[in-house]
């Protein structure tokens, strides 16, 4: 009798942990997920554009002065047209790349969107080249690129 009950006891903990890791597995993406995959779709036909116009509409630049801009410019100038491998996305790990908060020139520059997610692009080339993204939802709800703006001086 002792041993059917401690039979029973073990079969019955094994399903539930099956079944445990099964819902895991199985997780549904969420609404915010969801969006994602566009910009995602986004990224990849705009990496293949003949100009970086539309690599620059990924990104969220209200309120970026021209040297952003012109830094952005020449740092996606560089990767755009790279042969795209995989595009996945990663919760923030608090990482300094994660983060835009410094000061330039006297001008202190903060995030032009809050940051939910990092993206990060891995090329098919010979060095296995991979980039890293911060995005955030905009206004509107469409996922965007986060780049630097200047924040307004604090008045006392």
């Amino acid at each position: 009798m002792r041993t059917l009950y401690s039979t029973t006891i073990k079969t019955v903990a094994a399903a539930w942990i099956g079944a445990a890791l099964l819902l895991a597995a199985c997780n549904p993406k969420t609404a915010h997920e969801l969006g994602l995959d566009d910009l995602s779709a986004r990224f990849v036909a705009a990496n293949q554009a003949d100009t970086i116009e539309p690599m620059l509409k990924l990104y969220c630049l209200n309120g970026c002065d021209s040297l952003i801009t012109s830094r952005l410019k020449g740092a996606l100038d560089y990767e755009l047209g790279l042969p795209i491998q995989q595009i996945e996305f990663e919760a923030l790990s608090g990482a300094s790349e994660e983060t835009i908060a410094f000061t330039h020139n006297g001008v202190t520059y903060g995030p032009s969107l809050t940051p939910r997610y990092r993206m990060r692009v891995r090329y098919a080339v010979e060095d296995h080249f991979s980039s890293l993204f911060t995005v955030g939802r905009n206004p509107s709800g469409e996922w965007q690129i986060i780049c630097a703006k200047p924040k307004p001086p604090i008045r006392y």
